[in-house]
């Protein structure tokens, strides 16, 4: 019996935190225009994000964690329309400062 290979999930490394984080997400290329999410979780490498539009795979964003000074910028590494006329968006974090985001 063939064994299929590991989800996404199983290849990480990291613990993700589950916890609920507001956070404000801008795009590199129009940071004036400014969303508010929610974290589904996170790690020190990464994000998921749940926002009210969709954004590009690959573009850059600018991230500013609500209840902290944490500064980042990220990848755009997916972004998946969910049934809720939502959008999950995995960000890879590039850059940050301030305060860890777990």
């Amino acid at each position: 019996m063939q064994r299929s290979s590991p989800s996404m999930y199983e290849n990480r490394r990291e613990k993700r935190n589950p916890e609920k984080l507001q956070v404000l997400l801008s795009s590199v290329a129009d940071p004036l225009s400014v969303e508010s999410a929610l974290t589904e979780n996170a790690s020190s490498r990464g994000l998921r994000v749940r926002t009210e539009r969709p954004w590009e795979r690959e573009s850059l964003v600018i991230l500013l964690r609500c209840e902290s000074e944490l500064w980042a910028r990220a990848r755009v590494a997916y972004c998946q329309a969910m049934s809720d006329d939502t959008f999950a968006i995995g960000l890879e974090l590039l850059a940050q400062t301030g305060t860890s985001t777990t």
